[in-house]
């Protein structure tokens, strides 16, 4: 499949068309890693997988979140 390379701001892009999306099951926010091999002049594009550890626990997530929300004014910082 030939795809051209176009201007996106002041970079560059390639557009990928709707099946190639799906295939890959890619909506709109999924992260992909990039790798560039520049001695097969090769661009891979891969889906990050994401290992969910057989014990987790939604409701813990949710949790964590509800304590971040109600704390915000001492804990909003921490991330600088």
């Amino acid at each position: 499949m030939k795809r051209k390379i176009i201007r996106v701001g002041s970079s560059r892009g390639v557009l990928l068309p709707r099946e190639v999306t799906k295939a890959m099951n890619w909506e709109f926010g999924s992260q992909t890693e990039l790798t560039v091999d520049e001695d097969m002049s090769q661009v891979i594009l891969k889906t990050i997988k994401i290992d969910i550890p057989d014990d987790y626990n939604p409701e813990h997530l949710k949790q964590i979140e509800r304590t971040l929300k109600n704390n915000f004014d001492v804990l909003g910082g921490l991330d600088d």
